[in-house]
């Protein structure tokens, strides 16, 4: 808990930092009730068959635009990109809340929902290229904790704010309040401080590589470095594993009899741990403890099996805290590696890619686990996934760790070395 305020005291005197964190808050806060709602008036719309269509490919569309969306997105300063999508999400869902309340089609529903996740692929890239641009490299470990931990809070309170709102003022209003979400977001956004440009001229990273295949150049900003690779892969497993646990909870609480009530308390559970490990990671990401993220990761498909296996409420609720935590303690080491060792040229189209697999992951791990609880069984299913994600884990980390036993007289560590590219 200490690391954790030492962490809040190093940034809460920056302006700029507050400014970003609550830029960030209120999106992740938007995005959460754009799918209560829109879920809602979409399956009212268009029956069962929209439904499936719009959560396919709201996930579907980000994840295949990523590279290109980062990459193309390099011709405007970070700013203006997400200035301009917060603004053009704006629109799109005041639209959506006229067509909504219009009673148009749920395929026009669909169609805007599509274009505001279009336009999402290029915002999650920018906003993590002007994070990094506009804290100091001394403080982004501490703004990386901070950020990851409030981030978390609001997915685990957004989908409650979501069903309040849609409640109070019915599906269609609460559209209309996600939109000026955006707007609010927008705001806090254009008043940080444009930062200094630090790269030089030779690089020219809004324009260099845009002739270059993006998801190669992604994928080559990756492969540079051990660890930057091993953070890629590692975190993509535990977005997959994640997304498995999210499944898995509606299903634990129906095999174990425990009640509708159930789901929540186990959402509930997932989130606080969620909390507590980027609070933890936070207060070693500028360390960077190679081997704490390995455990962490690799234990965390073992305790999802046990959360599948729990023979009581009890127990589930208490594997719920340790998935999130393990899911959670190696966030900050994540972004903190890729601001310090990933160069300003590769950056865009590699943030493409970071956000491709986040989301990517998820909807796979979701989708693995449904299908072998179809064919095997809730506790058989998710062994095999939590196994298999301790498995990949562990490989995605064997070059890093290759990598350090053979630099002996460095700490095992993915702290940057003084070679590295910048």
């Amino acid at each position: 808990m200490k690391a954790a305020l030492t962490n809040y005291k190093n940034i809460a005197h920056l302006p700029d930092a507050r400014r970003l964190l609550v830029a960030d808050s209120i999106s992740k806060a938007g995005d959460w009730i754009l799918y209560v709602a829109m879920s809602a008036l979409v399956f009212e719309a268009g029956g069962a068959g929209a439904l499936s269509l719009f959560t396919a490919l709201r996930v579907v569309v980000p994840f295949v635009l990523g590279p290109w969306a980062g990459r193309w997105g390099a011709v405007l300063a970070p700013r203006t990109l997400v200035v301009l999508a917060d603004a053009v999400r704006a629109a799109l869902l005041f639209l959506a809340a006229i067509a909504a309340g219009t009673h148009q089609s749920a395929w026009l529903l669909v169609t805007l929902v599509v274009g505001c996740a279009s336009v999402s692929a290029f915002h999650g890239p920018a906003e993590r290229r002007f994070q990094r641009d506009v804290i100091d490299p001394d403080q982004r470990a501490s703004f990386n904790a901070v950020i990851g931990a409030t981030g978390t809070t609001v997915i685990v309170v957004a989908p409650v704010l979501g069903g309040l709102i849609s409640t109070a003022v019915g599906n269609v209003g609460a559209l209309a309040v996600d939109a000026a979400s955006f707007l609010v977001s927008l705001a806090f956004v254009a008043a940080v401080r444009e930062p200094t440009a630090t790269t030089p001229v030779t690089e020219q990273p809004q324009t260099a590589g845009l002739r270059k295949g993006a998801l190669a150049t992604a994928v080559r900003a990756a492969r540079k470095d051990p660890a930057v690779l091993a953070c890629v892969m590692t975190q993509a497993v535990a977005c997959t594993v994640a997304g498995a646990s999210l499944v898995l909870l509606p299903l634990i609480g129906d095999r174990l009899h425990a009640g509708n009530g159930s789901i929540g308390w186990l959402t509930a559970a997932v989130g606080a741990g969620s909390v507590l490990g980027v609070l933890i990671g936070g207060s070693v990401a500028k360390q960077g403890q190679l081997l704490l993220c390995v455990t962490s990761v690799v234990s965390m498909g073992v305790i999802l099996g046990l959360l599948g296996s729990s023979p009581s409420l009890l127990l589930a609720l208490g594997c719920a805290v340790l998935v999130g935590l393990a899911a959670n303690i190696p966030e900050p080491m994540y972004w903190t590696s890729y601001a310090e060792r990933v160069g300003e040229s590769d950056s865009s189209a590699f943030y493409g890619l970071v956000e491709s697999s986040i989301t990517g992951g998820f909807a796979l791990g979701g989708v693995i686990l449904g299908a072998l609880v179809a064919v095997l069984d809730v506790r058989t299913g998710t062994w095999a996934v939590g196994l298999g994600g301790s498995m990949l884990a562990l490989a995605a980390f064997v070059p890093a760790l290759r990598h350090h036993r053979a630099r002996a007289t460095q700490p095992l560590s993915w702290a940057p070395a003084a070679d590295s590219a910048s």
